[in-house]
């Protein structure tokens, strides 16, 4: 029988420590009190070991050595929880009874508490055992030595009220469909408030399905219901959303707990009762094949779809978000498969933003995912649909949508100037150089090829100094301000790679120059949306003198 020292604990604390609600700070720690520590022979004495924000896995704590001390009774074990300014927190309490060999020195410890590969320790606390008995007789215990109480013909009591405990386990249905949401409560029903210990026997599981239990209240007050003409305090012990993950009855075990109650009076020291609630059915349907664009999302859900910005400049980046709202299994959802895109726009894996929340009610919010595009062309461009699906339970089908199109516009990259070359004169006929020698005319034909010969060498020596001062210009990069950051650079030098590679992708070497400019293309686009904008200086110094080498090469 369990001893009434929690008695003061209350249901309502009890009872919120079964649920999720996050537990203090602290780390577990352990206390081991004996009291009295000056006891005697004939007396007993209780040591009470004390774990603070316990394990789930915390097994019974060992004594360790007992000098001078046997135990007669224990361990009998109680469960604490309080909620002040905040804050939770939660103990668990061993109790062992003993008393004393011989009079002189006691002691108990070092005592040891394990959960696991956690290992708890608390010091050897030790007491005084003297001749005979220290303890007021009204004190030596609750335990009556009378078979009946000799006051009752004096003072005549109440008889105690009937005392009625059912443990319930409901479901908000007992059908669904694969991936459908449901709400699990667990109740306790009692005739009577004086309630002060829950111990579960057998915790609840949920096998074959994703399990979220919700965090009590910070207050717990019983309902008042009536079943078949009983009053009752109804205590909201646990609940859990649950999504069945697959077809067929599965199978909820058995819940089982222990409950403490109060006594009635100064010779009844209460009782602990257990209660069960039988193992439960859950019928799940399998779904209809699911047609394209079925990512999992099933409820009350719906897909929208948006770019930002609509315009851009060229060598920029526009965000498409694919978002799903509404009530259902949002966690279990996938990332769609595709979003509206274009063929000449580069992507990147989605970034997910997820606001779900997870209560009373089952599962509601939304999720979103974003991903970066960046266009390879300009102008106006048209993002293809995309779609979707989401199967609806409550009229058991599937409710498909088109996301898009979406109108991306491209600003065209600025102009390349031409280069303007400026022909050699031509030579007038019938005039003569000045300074020509008087004996030119004597061999008209030689001069004259040797003049045309050097026209024609100063004009192809013009043309491919201006040509290859043109190629020189087109390689010129933009130059690098003092403040600017890795990312602006990074995207500079892709503008001035876009526009470079409009022209050299029609030479001679663009097939072979191809595979490397995609790669610092890939490389640039990295360094500008890199997660959290890191340092990237050096790098981007490395991309630009591989710009550099690339446009050479063409």
């Amino acid at each position: 029988m369990r001893r009434p020292h929690a008695a003061s604990l209350g249901l309502v604390a009890v009872v919120s420590a079964l649920s999720t609600l996050p537990a203090a700070a602290d780390e577990p720690s352990l206390e081991v009190h004996l009291q009295p520590r000056r006891f005697g022979v004939e007396d007993v004495a209780q040591i009470t070991v004390r774990v603070n924000e316990p394990p789930n896995d915390l097994t019974v704590p060992n004594l360790g050595q007992l000098v001078n001390l046997e135990v007669v009774a224990g361990p009998s074990t109680g469960s604490e929880f309080s909620f002040v300014n905040g804050v939770a927190s939660r103990a668990q309490t061993f109790t062992w009874v003993v008393r004393a060999e011989a009079p002189g020195p006691a002691s108990v410890g070092p005592v040891v508490a394990r959960a696991g590969s956690v290992e708890l320790r608390a010091e050897t606390v030790a007491a005084e055992v003297v001749e005979g008995s220290v303890a007021p007789a009204a004190r030596r215990g609750r335990r009556s030595p009378f078979p009946t109480d000799p006051f009752a013909d004096l003072m005549p009591r109440r008889a105690p009220p009937r005392v009625e405990l059912m443990l319930r386990h409901r479901f908000s249905t007992d059908s669904v469909v694969v991936g459908q949401p449901l709400v699990a409560t667990i109740y306790l029903d009692s005739t009577v408030s004086s309630l002060y210990d829950f111990d579960w026997r057998q915790a609840p599981s949920y096998p074959g399905f994703w399990a979220q239990r919700l965090d009590n209240p910070e207050q717990v007050s019983p309902e008042v219901v009536e079943i078949d003409g009983t009053r009752f305090f109804r205590y909201e012990v646990l609940r859990s959303v649950l999504v069945p993950l697959k077809s067929g009855p599965l199978e909820v075990p058995e819940v089982a707990a222990a409950i403490g109650i109060r006594g009635w009076g100064f010779f009844d020291t209460g009782k602990l009762v257990e209660r069960s609630a039988a193992a439960r059915t859950i019928e799940v349907a399998e779904r209809p094949p699911a047609p394209a664009g079925f990512a999992g999302a099933v409820g009350n859900l719906r897909y929208s779809a948006s770019v930002e910005p609509t315009r851009i400049e060229y060598g920029e980046s526009a965000v498409v978000t694919v978002t799903l709202e509404g009530s259902g299994n949002l966690p279990l959802v996938e990332a769609p498969e595709r979003v509206p895109s274009c063929a000449d726009c580069d992507s990147y894996p989605p970034e997910e933003v997820n606001q779900v929340e997870v209560d009373a009610d089952g599962i509601h919010g939304r999720r979103s995912w974003q991903v970066t595009l960046v266009p390879r062309t300009s102008g106006s461009l048209e993002l293809e649909p995309v779609t979707l699906s989401v199967y609806d339970p409550s009229a058991k089908r599937y409710r498909s949508q088109s996301l898009g199109p979406l109108t991306l516009t491209v600003a065209p990259p600025p102009a390349t100037p031409t280069p303007v070359v400026t022909p050699a004169p031509e030579p007038q006929p019938g005039v003569t150089e000045p300074g020509a020698g008087v004996g030119a005319a004597d061999e008209p034909g030689p001069t004259w090829l040797w003049m045309a010969a050097a026209l024609l060498i100063g004009v192809a020596a013009g043309g491919a100094l201006t040509w290859a001062l043109t190629r020189r210009s087109k390689v010129v990069l933009p130059p690098r301000q003092s403040d600017q950051s890795p990312a602006d650079r990074a995207r500079e030098l892709q503008v001035t790679l876009e526009r470079w590679w409009l022209d050299a992708r029609t030479g001679s070497r663009g097939r072979e120059l191809e595979g490397e400019m995609q790669q610092l293309r890939r490389d640039l686009e990295a360094v500008r949306f890199a997660p959290g904008r890191a340092d990237h200086t050096e790098t981007v110094v490395e991309l630009e003198s591989r710009l550099r080498r690339l446009m050479r090469r063409s």
